[in-house]
């Protein structure tokens, strides 16, 4: 298999994950895995994959990271520039509409997109009317509709990242910026940890960017990339057990447990997680 990235190939076996084989792009970094098209997004982010704590995937319980989540929103919302008073802002990947919640406080006419019905549903009440169900494949929006997009921790769930890219560039007007966040493979705390790095979660992570390989895709669909950077975010000491159970204990299932410091939020930033800017010239 050639790169989706850059063309380069054809990749070479990388480690091997869950019975999966993530292979990997010898010029670009690109680490991915074939998913059988069959296992549509739609079956994958269910109610479960946000509430469950038996699953050995997704969350125990996403509703419960809602101050976390909506610090560390606000915090990488403050560095995209709002040029007007009607500026418009557009969230790929919503959830339940924390992300879209920020956005709104801070002053921008935002929007959210989300695949998973089930996120949508939880979404309704927080912001009404604002949330579309729909894939990034193909935005249901017209031409240069928005200032900005975001892409918070999503890129690396899409099966055709180059199709929402296309997207986010068609639906942002001139100057629009870009901005999103995605694990970085090709950082020393991924090489060291190999096939026990927490972002190997496998099967709703699909692609493993570098830096380059990130790089590369932005530009090669007219971006300027402005901007990599390695961020910290807050995290409860409740969520990063659960992190540890599900990646390096190999997803082991429990009953929901309320840990001891549960509503403790610490700062973690392990370098492993970047955070891009780009515009559309």
């Amino acid at each position: 298999m050639d790169c989706s990235v850059c063309g380069s190939g054809p990749a070479v076996f990388k480690l091997r994950k869950n019975e999966i084989d993530i292979l990997e792009c010898p010029s670009c970094g690109l680490a991915f895995w074939a998913r059988d098209e069959s296992s549509a997004a739609e079956e994958l982010y269910d109610a479960h994959y946000f509430d469950d704590p038996l699953s050995r995937h997704g969350y125990d319980d996403y509703a419960s990271l809602a101050p976390s989540l909506r610090l560390n929103f606000a915090r990488r919302l403050a560095r995209i520039p709002r040029r007007n008073h009607d500026a418009r802002l557009l969230d790929i990947g919503a959830a339940y509409g924390f992300g879209v919640a920020e956005a709104r406080e801070l002053g921008w006419k935002a929007w959210g997109l989300e695949v998973s019905r089930a996120a949508a549903r939880q979404a309704i009440d927080l912001v009404p009317g604002a949330l579309v169900t729909a894939t990034a494949r193909h935005l249901p929006f017209a031409d240069s509709s928005f200032d900005a997009v975001t892409l918070w921790d999503v890129l690396e769930h899409l099966a055709d990242p180059h199709a929402c890219i296309g997207e986010v560039h068609r639906v942002l007007r001139p100057g629009g910026r870009l901005a999103l966040s995605t694990g970085d493979v090709g950082s020393w705390v991924a090489r060291l940890s190999r096939s026990r790095w927490h972002l190997y979660t496998l099967p709703e992570h699909l692609y493993f960017f570098t830096r380059r390989s990130l790089a590369l895709l932005l530009e090669g669909h007219g971006f300027v990339v402005t901007g990599i950077r390695a961020e910290g975010s807050l995290y409860t000491l409740s969520y990063l057990i659960e992190r540890l159970r599900k990646s390096l204990l190999q997803g082991s299932a429990s009953r929901r447990a309320h840990w001891p410091g549960a509503a403790i939020r610490v700062p973690v930033n392990l370098f492993d997680v970047v955070t891009v800017h780009a515009h559309r010239p």
